[in-house]
């Protein structure tokens, strides 16, 4: 169904890297979400009345709070569309982040509130009446919440959007729930056993595991997340075809939400292909505009190929580590030429323990270069984990 809706209304349906294709993926998956959890929120509510089922009927209302993220998270989508201005440059793809926390602490209001209702069915049981409408009514809503997690999945990737794997983490979440709900009227009509109430803190529990789950992914996402590998592999794979370049360092992908991000680099060469490199970082920031939509730039570094020189520098940077012993560790290490002055640029690996320490440390190895000569500008980029993905070959 999601495919056919999408070839009636999404333009260039095709053009998957396009930000505004991706939006249009989101909305469209937001619009049938909130259609088909008010179907089955008027369905469930309705049976759960009929057959004085809180069970149910609080999985009803567990849809109707569904329905709601999604009428939240597509006004971020629409939101979302308006492309950067004046006062955000860079559009307003991250409202949907915004939106994600709202909608995910609603879902764990919800969960809470529905879980209070279900102790007091506990304290104050009734015993549901059963029909065969009850178990229909159920057995549909695993099955549509399972083909809406299909749906959410597979635009979520699309999309890149965290607000649809949040959904799709809520469908399972959502059919299992119902699961527990569809066995309680089972087993309830089957023996004495007034299991509704428990079931129904069963229920409230799925829903508050899915609204914190959805919250810390959101919160991650905003902190910052590790690029995909493979969208890292395609970047450097297309500057890197390119004999003279030596290799690529500093590689960031500055993410603004909805496919859109800003990628910045530095790519290192020798200075007699100074022409070449420049027209390469041209190319480059080119052929990634038209495959990405994005913005890139790329400086170019002159490496200083002088052995010598290469082992002076180590040496300076070895000796003000020494007392550190193996703890510390220096990785990329280079020499660029820099006018009338010398870029001494490395990246410094730690553990969490010094991290207190990084600008001490930082200090000391300048100390000892302005103490060996004031042609060296010493750059330094702490690392705080032992092992990280290398950029170069």
């Amino acid at each position: 169904m999601i495919t056919l809706l999408a070839g009636l209304f999404i333009k260039n349906k095709e053009d998957l890297s396009n930000p505004r294709v991706k939006k249009a993926y989101a909305a469209l998956a937001s619009i049938t979400g909130i259609l088909l959890n008010l179907l089955l929120c008027a369905a469930k509510i309705t049976i759960g009345a009929l057959s004085h089922s809180i069970a149910i009927t609080t999985d009803g209302f567990n849809n109707l709070a569904d329905a709601g993220t999604s009428i939240l998270s597509f006004l971020g989508f629409k939101i979302a569309v308006y492309g950067g201005g004046s006062v955000h440059p860079f559009g307003h793809g991250r409202i949907e982040w915004i939106m994600s926390i709202f909608t995910s602490c609603a879902v764990v209001f919800m969960g809470t509130a529905l879980a209070h209702t279900a102790v007091l069915s506990i304290t104050n049981p009734q015993k549901p009446l059963f029909s065969a409408a009850i178990v229909i009514v159920l057995s549909l809503s695993i099955l549509v919440k399972g083909y809406m997690y299909f749906y959410n999945k597979r635009i979520a990737r699309i999309a890149d959007s965290e607000t649809l794997k949040a959904v799709a983490a809520d469908c399972i979440s959502d059919s299992a729930a119902t699961f527990a709900v569809l066995s309680s009227t089972i087993v309830t009509h089957l023996t004495s056993w007034k299991i509704d109430g428990y079931c129904g803190i069963l229920v409230s529990l799925f829903i508050i595991f899915a609204g914190v789950k959805s919250l810390w992914e959101v919160l991650g996402r905003i902190m910052g997340k590790a690029p995909d590998e493979n969208l890292l592999q395609n970047i450097i794979a297309c500057v890197k075809e390119h004999p003279q370049v030596a290799g690529i360092y500093d590689l960031m992908i500055h993410d603004y939400g909805f496919g859109y991000f800003v990628i910045s680099m530095h790519i290192t060469g020798r200075k007699e292909h100074c022409e070449r490199l420049n027209m390469v970082a041209e190319e480059a920031a080119f052929l990634l505009y038209k495959k990405y939509h994005c913005d890139t730039f790329i400086q170019v570094d002159y490496l200083i190929k002088d052995e010598a020189l290469a082992e002076k520098t180590q040496t300076i940077v070895n000796s003000a580590l020494q007392k550190y012993g193996d703890r510390l560790a220096v990785d990329h290490f280079r020499l660029v030429e820099s006018g009338t002055h010398i870029k001494v640029i490395f990246d410094l690996l730690y553990p969490a323990d010094l991290q207190n320490q990084e600008e001490d440390i930082r200090q000391e190895v300048e100390k000892a270069f302005t103490a060996e000569s004031d042609t060296y500008l010493v750059m330094i980029k702490g690392v705080l984990r032992r092992e990280r993905f290398r950029l170069h070959g």
